[in-house]
């Protein structure tokens, strides 16, 4: 029991440390991974629509 409350309330060690940074950042990338891909498909699809609105008032004109 008191071993156990020694191991929660030890500072973790470097190695620790930058295990869960590397966690961490590998999830930040993920997200913005996702993110960067989320925007692309959008600024595609805003693209073509100009695209088509442009096409559809050239033929109304």
């Amino acid at each position: 029991m008191i071993d156990q409350l020694k191991d929660y309330f030890r500072l973790p060690s470097p190695k620790e440390l930058a295990a869960k940074e590397l966690e961490n950042a590998q999830r930040k990338l993920l997200e913005a991974l996702s993110a960067q891909e989320y925007a692309k498909r959008m600024a595609d699809y805003h693209s073509d629509r100009i695209k088509r609105l442009t096409a559809y008032l050239k033929e109304e004109a």
